[in-house]
C-alpha cells in the first residue's frame, strides 16, 4: 500500500500512478504527515481558548488548573471553587478569582493553610514602632516613653521629643543654697563646728521663700542631748530648743513667706536668744544657761541646714521639715560662709534659681502622690472628685491629675498636643477612653489657665476659663465609663499630680510628665506638695521659674 496507513482515507489507482486522499488532520503525498492544528496560522491554537494539544491526525483543547472545558470543546470556563466547596477556606473568606481562589483574612491577620484559619499578625515582631509596640488582635499600636519626654510623631509610629512651647528662666547661682534639694526633709548641708568654749550659738543669712512651713536649720550638741530649731510656721519664724535646764518654743515677727529676701539672724546672748529680721528684733527669748554646754574646753556643735537629721521625736511641737526656699550670705557660728560654700559650689542641684514666682513647678521628670479620701458622705452619689487647677504649662503634653488603682488609671486630666491638626487638647479619660475633650490653640501660653473638673458617678463637667468648645461622649458611652470609674472609686485609689507611676502604656492615652507650674485644690482643700506621700526631688513645692 503506497499510502500511509494511518493518514489515508482513500487510495485512487491511476495509470502508472496513484493518489492518496488524506483523512482530516493528515497531509503529504502519501498522507504521511500529521497536520499540527495547534500551529495553524489561520486558526491559532486550533481555536482553543487556553491549551492546544496536537495528536496524530487530530488535536484537543485543555484548560489551565481552575478552569473546565465547555461543551464546545474549545472554550475554558472558570471553576468557582468557593461554590464548589463551601468550607474550602475554613474560617476565612473565600474569594473566587479567574482560575483559582484565595482565602482572605481581615487586615492584621494572615491565612494558615494547614489549619484553614486566620491568625493574628504580630506586627511588633517586625519592628513596626519606633519605641514601644503593643500588639492586639488584628492590629497594633505604637507608643512612646512619655516619662522620658517623648511623644508619638505624625506617622503614628516614630517618636519625637515633646517640644517646649513656653521657655522658662532656669538661671541659677552657686551663691544661693536651695533648701529643698531633698524632698524627704533630709538636710541639704551638714556642718560640724569645734570652737573655743566661750563661743555662743549664732546664725545670720538672707532668706527667701513662698513656703509657709519648714525647717531652716537644726543644731545639736555632739551627744544629741541639747538641740536648737529655727523654723518657719504660718510664714513666721519659730524657735524651739532644749538644753540641760528645760525646753522652750515660741514664734513671732512678721510673715516672711512672701518671696522677698529677708535678713534673718539668731544670736545667743548671756541669758536669752535674740531673733532679728532685717536687723530689727522680733523675738527675745529668755534662756537660762547656755544652749549648748562646752566639753573639754570646746563647744562642739552639729548644724543641719533645711531638714532634720533623722526622725526626731524630741521636738516640742512637730513640724513638717520640708522647706522650699533659698538662703545666701550665710554666717554660721561667726565663721562666715566657711563650709557651706565649699559644699554647694560644685553641685548644681544645691544651687537656687535666681528669680522665682509663687506656685509649684513640675519639671517634666516626675510626679507627686497623695493618699486622699473622695468619699462624699453628704451626697447620694457616694463620692466626689472636684479638682481646680491653676496651670502655666511649659510644654503642651503631660498628665495634670490622675487617680491610679493598681495598674489602671480610672480617671485622668491631661494635656496633649495633637500633631495631626496642630491643636492642644485637654482630655478627661476613664482608663484609655476620653469622655470629655477641649480643643484649643492657646492652652500653652505665658498666662495662667484655670481649670475645674467635677466628676461623680453620674456627672462629668470640665470648665476652662472662657473656653466653651468642650465636647463630651455620647450618653451611652459616658454611662459605661462612669460605671467603670464608680467601681474603681469604691476601692483604694492614689492621687497623682504631674504624672503617673509605672502603669502599662495602654492604661491611659497620655503618659508624659507635666512640665510647668501648677497649683491644685481637691474638694476645696489646697494640696501642699510638702505634704505629699511621695514626691520627685526636682519638683518645686513653692517656687516656679519665671517665663523668659
Amino acid at each position: 500500500m503506497p499510502c500511509h496507513r494511518d493518514g489515508y482515507q482513500e487510495c485512487k489507482d491511476g495509470k502508472a500512478s496513484y493518489i492518496c486522499v488524506c483523512k482530516p488532520g493528515w497531509d503529504g503525498e502519501k498522507c504521511e504527515e500529521d497536520v499540527n492544528e495547534c500551529e495553524d496560522p489561520e486558526n491559532p491554537y486550533g481555536g482553543c481558548s487556553q491549551k492546544c494539544v496536537n495528536l496524530a491526525g487530530s488535536y484537543h483543547c485543555l484548560c489551565e488548573d481552575g478552569y473546565y472545558l465547555s461543551s464546545n470543546k474549545q472554550s475554558c470556563k472558570d471553576i468557582n471553587e468557593c461554590n464548589l466547596q463551601q468550607d474550602i477556606c475554613g474560617s476565612a473568606q473565600c474569594k473566587n478569582i479567574p482560575g483559582a481562589h484565595i482565602c482572605e483574612c481581615q487586615k492584621g491577620y494572615r491565612y494558615n493553610l494547614t489549619s484553614k484559619s486566620c491568625e493574628d499578625i504580630d506586627e511588633c515582631e517586625e519592628n513596626a514602632c519606633g519605641q514601644i509596640c503593643v500588639n492586639a488582635p488584628g492590629s497594633y499600636s505604637c507608643y512612646c516613653d512619655g516619662k522620658k519626654g517623648f511623644r508619638l510623631a505624625k506617622d503614628l509610629k516614630s517618636c519625637e521629643l515633646v517640644p517646649v512651647c513656653v521657655p522658662l528662666n532656669f538661671e541659677k547661682s552657686f551663691e544661693l543654697l536651695y533648701l529643698a534639694e531633698q524632698s524627704t526633709g533630709i538636710p541639704v548641708v551638714y556642718l560640724r563646728f569645734r570652737l573655743p568654749e566661750v563661743t555662743r550659738f549664732s546664725a545670720e543669712f538672707d532668706f527667701r521663700t513662698y513656703d509657709t512651713e519648714g525647717v531652716i536649720l537644726y543644731a545639736e550638741s555632739s551627744d544629741g542631748f541639747s538641740w536648737f530649731l529655727l523654723a518657719l510656721r504660718d510664714g513666721k519664724i519659730e524657735i524651739q530648743f532644749k538644753n540641760e535646764l528645760g525646753t522652750k518654743v515660741t514664734s513671732g515677727g512678721k510673715v516672711i513667706s512672701n518671696g522677698q529676701w529677708h535678713i534673718v539672724s539668731v544670736e545667743e546672748l548671756e541669758n536669752s536668744v535674740n531673733v532679728k529680721i532685717a536687723k530689727e528684733a522680733v523675738m527675745n527669748i529668755n534662756s537660762p544657761g547656755n544652749l549648748f554646754k562646752p566639753m573639754n574646753g570646746f563647744l562642739e556643735t552639729k548644724v543641719y541646714i533645711a531638714g532634720l537629721p533623722r526622725k526626731v521625736n524630741s521636738l516640742i511641737k512637730s513640724i513638717n521639715p520640708r522647706l522650699d526656699g533659698c538662703i545666701r550670705g550665710w554666717n554660721l557660728m561667726r565663721q562666715g560662709d566657711s563650709g557651706v560654700k565649699e559644699v554647694i559650689q560644685g553641685k548644681e542641684s544645691k544651687h537656687c534659681l535666681v528669680t522665682v514666682d509663687r506656685g509649684s513647678y513640675y519639671p517634666g521628670s516626675g510626679a507627686a502622690m497623695f493618699q486622699l479620701n473622695y468619699n462624699n458622705t453628704g451626697s447620694d452619689e457616694g463620692w466626689l472628685v472636684n479638682v481646680t487647677l491653676n496651670i502655666r504649662p511649659s510644654t503642651g503634653t503631660g498628665v495634670l491629675f490622675a487617680l491610679v488603682n493598681d495598674n489602671t488609671v480610672p480617671l485622668a486630666l491631661s494635656m496633649e498636643h495633637s500633631l495631626s491638626d496642630d491643636v492642644e487638647k485637654l482630655l478627661v479619660t476613664v482608663e484609655n477612653v476620653a469622655i470629655a475633650r477641649l480643643h484649643s490653640k492657646r492652652l500653652c501660653t505665658n498666662k495662667n489657665l484655670l481649670l475645674q473638673l467635677k466628676v461623680n458617678r453620674k456627672l462629668v463637667e470640665l470648665v476652662a476659663n472662657s473656653h466653651i468648645d468642650i465636647t463630651y461622649s455620647n450618653k451611652a458611652e459616658l454611662e459605661q465609663q462612669l460605671f467603670i470609674l464608680d467601681k474603681a472609686m469604691k476601692e483604694q485609689v492614689e492621687t497623682y499630680l504631674g504624672g503617673l507611676p509605672d502603669v502599662p502604656v495602654t492604661a491611659t492615652p497620655v503618659s508624659a510628665y507635666y512640665n510647668g507650674c501648677m497649683d491644685v485644690t481637691v474638694n476645696n482643700i489646697p494640696l501642699d506638695l510638702d505634704d505629699a506621700d511621695l514626691k520627685q526631688n526636682e519638683i518645686h513645692s513653692h517656687s516656679c521659674p519665671l517665663v523668659l
